[in-house]
């Protein structure tokens, strides 16, 4: 009774100052939870990982059959579940609850508001609440509509399935119908959360009361948030110009008026009377470029951070009005707000990114110059400048200088090899039959359809590849379709053998089985595995070449290969922007159909400012 009587004589304030003097609040919040849940996720990380690395080390998409038939996916979907769970209660119901305290008057406490969200977990194991829970690990970061997790927010198709859905009009219409059904979804459960939570109802039954409670309050809802989304962008807006496109033009027109490249040694030092003017200039101006950086993508990080705290505070302000009457005033913030130690916190994470931009700046060539640079393996050939898996392609790419070129083989009926990337030859000759189902004849009697125009070519073989080849650049040879098997790989090296071509090929293929076949019985050749997806430590594979796709190829995983001694590979990148990103990582080489783009960034990269070569290596560091 006491609580209430100290609650009515609260001040009340308009929900735009309860908002600013929340802010602080959220970012301690925010802080702590994520703190909190470091151990609980580690070990729940450590426990997945080991289970998936218990037999080869890991669990991937080149060995399907293994991940859907061993004895760790049952667990491992429990512990991912789990996993989810977590991140669920922690990023999303302990917010959701965080929210209804402050509009309530109640002071925020991270433990309170996590162990709150903990009660109601066990409501979500139901068909219902697991759907929900579905939503906001995949569909809400595809369509941007929903609650999601920091765990999944990058979740993604890859994007050689993306590539086959987008050129064929059947598979790209139902794929935009398929994501404007998930926002419509998204839209109409927005408070699903927020009726199981603060209303403590079944998910079902929250499913049919935010339903129900858009269709009644659609229109303000709609154009409310429409606003508020308005707002929150140009807020993120003017904090990226302000404190990183404005430093970025002072910096840049000094920077252009110092040496491009120059190299400093910093043990070469025998104190700072052996610091030259330049090397002090230039060494200063690293270091203040880094701080800009790092400072600058710190305030924006936060700035996001806020912008989507503000904009669950502002839902559930929505929950709470449309299902308990509309509300101008709302209780002020208690004075209670820890603000020493929350400045504290700030200026500590200042000086840790002040020391680390000195350290940039002293090890800037250690830290960002690599030894070689990525090679450009041609997709398919010669990727976009010729026909696809042909020998013009093939020409194309060793002309450009490429390190190698990537082909597709697969076997006809007479158990000859033959290039080709499909199921069928339909797409490329208008032939709707297969590799396997044709002889070498029939096969050699087909052409290759040029829609740009120009002549028309041959089905390949793989013995044509080769003597194109040898000696000229790399060939990566996929082990193609429902014929690559263990055969394919004893006469493909027969063949590579015949031609004295070993050291001028690699073999790799989407199935794992057959490159552990061929890494063990034939050592001299170098061996790829091929995924799009997987667990645990991919270093431990038995091959030579690790071939992620981009979204895969995480710095992390890239570094777990190198210590192993093998190579990275991203594939298949093919924008600007992935080649920017690749090309100044630490991959060994990338696989693109896009040669010429690849070498317009690379000359663009050449040519970059100490400041642009910063950007590119440090811009992600908070995100």
């Amino acid at each position: 009774m006491k609580q209430e009587n100290i609650k009515t004589e609260q001040k009340r304030i308009s929900f735009r100052k309860l908002a600013l003097e929340t802010l602080p609040e959220i970012w301690g919040f925010q802080i702590l939870a994520s703190l909190m849940m470091v151990v609980p996720a580690g070990i729940l990380m450590t426990l997945l990982n080991s289970v998936a690395e218990a037999g080869d080390g890991a669990l991937t998409s080149a060995d399907l059959r293994a991940m859907f038939l061993s004895w760790r996916t049952p667990l491992l979907l429990v512990l991912g579940f789990a996993l989810i769970l977590l991140y669920t209660v922690v990023e999303i119901f302990a917010q959701i609850y965080m929210n209804g305290d402050v509009l309530s008057g109640e002071r925020i406490r991270t433990w309170r508001e996590i162990k709150k969200g903990l009660h109601p977990a066990k409501r979500f194991l139901n068909p219902t609440g697991i759907l929900v829970l579905l939503y906001i690990f995949i569909a809400a970061p595809l369509c941007g509509i929903g609650f999601s997790i920091s765990l999944t927010k990058s979740f993604y198709i890859p994007n050689f399935i993306m590539d086959v859905v987008l050129s064929t009009p059947l598979y790209a219409g139902l794929y935009v119908a398929l994501i404007l059904v998930l926002i419509w979804i998204g839209y109409r459960s927005i408070f699903i959360l927020h009726g199981v939570l603060l209303d403590d109802m079944h998910p079902a039954e929250a499913r049919k009361a935010s339903a129900a409670i858009v269709k009644k309050n659609g229109k303000r809802f709609a154009l409310g948030m429409l606003k508020t989304l308005a707002i929150l962008a140009l807020v993120q807006g003017a904090v990226y110009i302000l404190f990183r496109t404005l430093p970025d033009l002072w910096l840049a027109p000094r920077g252009s008026e110092l040496p491009n490249g120059y190299f400093f040694d910093v043990s070469a030092l025998d104190g700072l009377s052996s610091l030259s003017k330049t090397d002090f200039t230039i060494v200063s101006y690293r270091v203040l470029c880094a701080a800009t950086i790092l400072v600058g993508g710190y305030l924006v990080s936060i700035t996001s951070l806020l912008c989507g705290s503000y904009l669950m505070l502002r839902l559930t302000r929505y929950y709470l009005e449309f299902t308990g009457g509309e509300s101008e005033l709302w209780p002020a913030r208690p004075k209670k707000s820890r603000f020493p130690w929350k400045l504290q916190a700030m200026i500590v994470v200042f000086v840790m990114i002040l020391l680390g931009s000195v350290a940039v700046g002293l090890f800037y060539n250690q830290l960002i110059e690599r030894e070689e640079p990525v090679k450009i393996v041609a997709h398919r050939a010669g990727g976009t400048m010729a026909l696809e898996n042909s020998i013009e392609g093939l020409k194309l790419a060793i002309e450009h200088g490429c390190y190698g070129s990537e082909i597709d083989i697969q076997r006809t009926k007479d158990g000859r090899y033959v290039v080709n990337h499909d199921k069928t030859f339909k797409r490329l000759t208008g032939v709707n039959r297969a590799p396997k189902d044709m002889t070498l004849a029939e096969v050699r009697e087909l052409r290759i359809r040029d829609a740009k125009g120009g002549a028309n070519v041959p089905v390949a073989t793989l013995e044509e590849m080769l003597e194109t080849i040898k000696g000229k650049e790399k060939l990566f040879i996929e082990l193609k379709g429902v014929t690559a098997d263990r055969r394919m790989v004893d006469d493909t090296v027969a063949i590579v053998r015949a031609h004295d071509c070993v050291s001028d090929v690699v073999l790799i293929s989407l199935n794992y089985d057959i490159i552990k076949y061929a890494e063990t019985n034939y050592p001299e050749f170098e061996t790829g595995a091929l995924f799009f997806m997987g667990l645990g430590d991919i270093s431990k594979l038995k091959c030579d070449l690790l071939i992620m796709e981009e979204e895969m190829a995480t710095e992390t995983r890239i570094m777990q290969i190198h210590q192993a001694g093998k190579q990275a590979i991203a594939w298949t990148v093919n924008t600007e922007k992935g080649l920017r990103a690749f090309l100044t990582g630490s991959v060994d080489a990338i696989i693109t159909d896009e040669i010429t783009l690849a070498e317009k960034v690379q000359a663009k990269l050449d040519e970059r400012t100490d400041l642009e070569v910063m950007e590119d290596w440090l811009s992600e560091a908070w995100y």
